[in-house]
């Protein structure tokens, strides 16, 4: 098992909760020299999302969804309730009471990606965030014709998160 050398995520504190408070956000970025809309296509097709994440089932025009996790360590089956949806440039998802917010944008042939979690207890941060870095290298992976990363070289970046 080796630790990946992946960029992790900052964990920043909550916005619009008072100091002090046990919520954080945990956020990521990701380069991809790629156009947005195929990064906007593995996050948003069923069939693409499936290659890194998991499948969805149901019309994300009625603003709900539910998504299967399909991968080495993961299986559940969740519901997703649409907040926002901004093709090609961003969308924030509510899943199970995570606040999931997704930015892109794109300059030069290069497509940046911020994914953010909000609502983390700070007690949770060091369980989620190598989860989201993980998934994040899934995507990476596929987006690049890479070797998908596997989950047991994140199990040592709790410490990262916390």
């Amino acid at each position: 098992m080796s630790t990946p050398r992946t960029r992790t995520g900052k964990v920043v504190p909550e916005r619009g909760h008072p100091a002090g408070t046990s919520l954080v956000g945990l956020v990521y970025h990701r380069d991809f020299v790629l156009p947005i809309e195929d990064v906007w296509a593995a996050l948003t097709e069923s069939d693409e999302l499936r290659r890194w994440y998991g499948e969805y089932t149901g019309d994300p025009m009625s603003g709900q969804v539910r998504i299967t996790i399909a991968d080495e360590h993961d299986s559940a089956t969740t519901d997703v309730t649409i907040l926002r949806c901004n093709p090609p440039t961003g969308f924030a998802v509510d899943v199970d009471g995570w606040i999931l917010e997704v930015s892109l944008r794109q300059v030069d042939g290069v497509t940046g990606l911020e994914f953010t979690h909000r609502h983390v207890p700070r007690s949770e941060a060091g369980e989620i965030g190598p989860g989201w870095q993980y998934y994040l290298d899934r995507l990476n992976a596929v987006l690049t014709d890479a070797p998908p990363p596997s989950w047991g070289d994140y199990l040592d970046l709790a410490d990262e998160y916390r």
